[in-house]
């Protein structure tokens, strides 16, 4: 058995080196990611989105009823 296998690499049982398929990185990056973006990131901005829409819509809702029931007077 050589005592230098380079990195990616594994020594099979007849002593030939072998591409180390599972040491590639590739195979576990998603096919539509954005570069520079972690996915569970992105899910989070989404999900706060969609928190911060509709608390916009009821602080809209509630400003319109006070107008409402202050102009009714």
């Amino acid at each position: 058995m050589s005592s230098q296998i380079p990195r990616g690499y594994y020594e099979d049982s007849e002593g030939a080196l072998r591409r180390d398929r599972r040491h590639s990185s590739e195979r576990r990056s998603p096919a539509g990611s954005y570069p520079g973006e972690d996915r569970r990131n992105k899910q989070r901005r989404k999900g706060d989105q969609g928190d911060l829409e509709r608390e916009h819509h009821e602080m809209i809702e509630e400003a319109l009823e006070e107008f409402a029931a202050e102009h009714e007077r």
